[in-house]
């Protein structure tokens, strides 16, 4: 049967040197609210955007159509 090992406090001591260097990258980084991701800006529709819209409207208008017929 194998004896236990119990860690070493080096292997603690070495994840604590590493960790301001993932608080600087933390840091470099903003985070939060107030960054700018891009989030609810548009951009212009591509030209498959428009026409993949406009049989989606299509289909919709005939949807609608056979709906209110048949009520």
């Amino acid at each position: 049967m194998p004896v236990p090992m119990k860690p070493s406090p080096s292997g603690s001591s070495a994840a604590t040197n590493s960790e301001p260097q993932q608080q600087q990258q933390q840091q470099d980084k903003p985070t939060g609210a107030g960054i700018d991701t891009g989030a609810g800006t548009s951009r212009p529709k591509t030209e498959a955007e428009l026409e993949a819209d406009r049989l989606y409207e299509e289909r919709m208008e005939e949807e609608y159509a056979k709906r209110e017929g048949g009520a």
